[in-house]
Order: C-alpha cells, then sequence, then structure tokens
C-alpha cells in the first residue's frame, strides 16, 4: 500500500457522516419501538444495538423478554426507563455512533475511559509505524461504523518461523484495530507455504489500551513494551498449533466455530457448509449418544483441531463474499486464533502399544 492509497482510505474513513456522543443510561430516553431520544434528537436503533444500550442499563436479555412477553412494547420501554435512570456501577458511560444521514444509532460501545476518536488513532497508528519500522498493508473497515477500522502493517525487517518442516510463516506482522472505546495492538501470522498453495493470515491480540491519554498511548507506541509478550504468544501459538495437528476436535468446538461465522454474518445453513457440525451431532444422535454441550465436548468429530482451524482462516482469507477491505477477515481471524490456543476439549497421547 503506497502513502496515497493509505491517506486515500484515511480520509474516507475520518469523512463519514457519523457523529459521537459519549452518554450516561440516563440520557438516553426510550420511546418504544427501537426509537430513542437522546438530548434533543430522535434516533432508530437497530435491535442488536438496543440490547447492548440494555445490558449497559443493567437489564438482563431474560428480563427485557418476560417485559415485553407480559406487558407488550410498552412494558419493555417502561423497564428500559426504569434502568436507564437508575444509576449505573462504577459510573460507566456509552459511546453512541449516529449516521446523522440515516438518524440511526450503528453502535453502541461501553468505554473505560474517555473516547477515543478515529483522527486519534490514526494519528497514533502513523506514529507507531514510523516509531518501529513498520508499513501499511491495508486498511480494513465496513461503510458503516459498526465494527471499527483495522491497520494491518508489515515489518520492514521479517521474522521467519516454521510451524513443522517445510511449513514457514512471518510471525512478527502487526495490527492495530480501533473503535471509540480501545485500541488493541495484535500480532499476525502469514503463513508463507499452505497445502493448498495458498497463503494465510491468522490474528492474535497482544494488549489494549482504553483510554486517549498521552501515558497511555505512549506504553503502546513503545514495541519494546510488547516485544517479549510477542516472542511469548508466538511460543504458545507454535505449541498449540502442532498439538492441533495431532488432535481431534470436539463436536462442541465445531458447534464454536458455528457461533463465530454466525456472529460475523454468516446464517447457520451458511455455516454448516464451512463446517460439518450438524451433520456430525446428527450422527451421534443416531447412534443413540445424548447431544448437548456436555456431552459433544467429549465426542470426537471427523477432523483435527488444525483442520477446523485452517477452515476458519482459509475462508476469512479467502471468502468472496466480504470485501477485500472488510474488517469481518481479520476480526474472523482473530476468533479463530483464541480458539486454537484455547485448553482442547479432548486429550491426545502417545501410545505405543
Amino acid at each position: 500500500m503506497t502513502t496515497n492509497e493509505f491517506n486515500r482510505i484515511k480520509q474516507q474513513v475520518l469523512e463519514r457522516p457519523i457523529c459521537y456522543r459519549e452518554v450516561e443510561a440516563k440520557e438516553i430516553v426510550a420511546l418504544g419501538e427501537n426509537h430513542y431520544t437522546v438530548g434533543s434528537a430522535t434516533l432508530e436503533v437497530a435491535p442488536q444495538i438496543a440490547e447492548v444500550i440494555d445490558r449497559f442499563a443493567g437489564i438482563k436479555q431474560g428480563q427485557s423478554r418476560i417485559a415485553q412477553d407480559s406487558y407488550g412494547e410498552q412494558g419493555l420501554t417502561n423497564l428500559r426507563n426504569f434502568f436507564g435512570q437508575a444509576e449505573v456501577k462504577g459510573g460507566k458511560r456509552l459511546v453512541l455512533a449516529a449516521d446523522t444521514q440515516s438518524r440511526q444509532i450503528v453502535n453502541a460501545i461501553p468505554i473505560k475511559d474517555k473516547m477515543i476518536t478515529p483522527d486519534v488513532f490514526f494519528d497514533f497508528a502513523e506514529m507507531f509505524m514510523d516509531k518501529n519500522n513498520y508499513l501499511p498493508v491495508r486498511v480494513e473497515h465496513t461503510h458503516s461504523i459498526k465494527t471499527g477500522v483495522s491497520i494491518v502493517m508489515k515489518p520492514v525487517y521479517e521474522e521467519i518461523m516454521e510451524y513443522a518442516p517445510g511449513d514457514k510463516f512471518l510471525s512478527n506482522g502487526l495490527y492495530l484495530t480501533w473503535n471509540p472505546g480501545a485500541i488493541n495492538l495484535g500480532n499476525y501470522y502469514e503463513r508463507l507455504l499452505c497445502s493448498n498453495g495458498s497463503t494465510k493470515r491468522s490474528h492474535h491480540s497482544i494488549t489494549k489500551v482504553y483510554s486517549p491519554k498521552v501515558k497511555e498511548l505512549e506504553r503502546l507506541l513503545d514495541f519494546n513494551e510488547v516485544f517479549v509478550p510477542l516472542k511469548r504468544e508466538t511460543e504458545k501459538m507454535v505449541k498449540c498449533a502442532k498439538l492441533a495437528m495431532t488432535t481431534t476436535a470436539s463436536v462442541r468446538e465445531l458447534g464454536v466455530a458455528i457461533k463465530m461465522l454466525n456472529q460475523h454474518g454468516l446464517d447457520t445453513a451458511e455455516a454448516n457448509q464451512i463446517i460439518p457440525y450438524e451433520r456430525t451431532k446428527r450422527k451421534y444422535g443416531q447412534a443413540g449418544y445424548l447431544t448437548d454441550s456436555a456431552h459433544m465436548a467429549q465426542a470426537k468429530s471427523e477432523m483435527t483441531m488444525w483442520e477446523l482451524f485452517n477452515l476458519l482462516t482459509f475462508f476469512a482469507t479467502h471468502n468472496q463474499m466480504w470485501s477485500p477491505q472488510d474488517i469481518r477477515r481479520s476480526l474472523l481471524m482473530e476468533a479463530s486464533m483464541a480458539l486454537l490456543m484455547q485448553e482442547r476439549d479432548i486429550k491426545e497421547y502417545y501410545n505405543i502399544f
């Protein structure tokens, strides 16, 4: 990516018709039918964003469902305003992002300190790259602000490691992801030689800052501060990758992968075309086994954990459903890496007999 390309996309993001506002729960007044007033403005809220506002105010999903089932839309509205006027523990605040053209709230993000604006993020990212000898590879985002922005960076001085003989990967790639509540620094591993002849990236979060304060940003700016955890996490990743190559994925872990795909916009039917979860679970049910989560954690699937991980990362990298700059690619890769790094449901042992 050239400097001009980077600056062009940066301006596109900064010029989007999005306004941000830090609010307390009591400033958000529910009107019903997913409409709210914030100050003097009346705005429409998508159902999933309304759920975020509910959680922020302290409303559990079961409570909102009971209120609506028992008393209808007015009952839910009354519940929201009752909780909204109560004191939220810890003095937490919420950032609402509104599209000024559609008059819709397109994101709601709880913050721990002060909102981090997109221009602060880009300024910080440029300082980080200059200081630590990194170059931008791509800027990932969507047309709305729902999922933030990610800058994928390539090191001037590359470090190459191996999962296994002949399977090399770039180990010191980095990325910065932003939303109004946090800046996330992570590293990605890019496989240079895969069995299908393609390259694939896998993302892993290292650390986050939740404030635009200079002291916090300086901590993240100094790459030396993250070098030790980066090296440690790379070693852990290689260990987990090798274990995954010899460990069978449980049916429950297939189900976790399905939920990850659901969270990134695929419906259940589409997700099951990639991960054979329902088919595998159905086989166990037909054979007389219980198919709840606890039992499926003990049930072997027909693939290794490594094969499951590769299905997820291959989809994230190569699917034709999303644009090349869609941030969901990076978010799904990060979720896939988190799954790989978790303790396995099924343990495999050496057996010489």
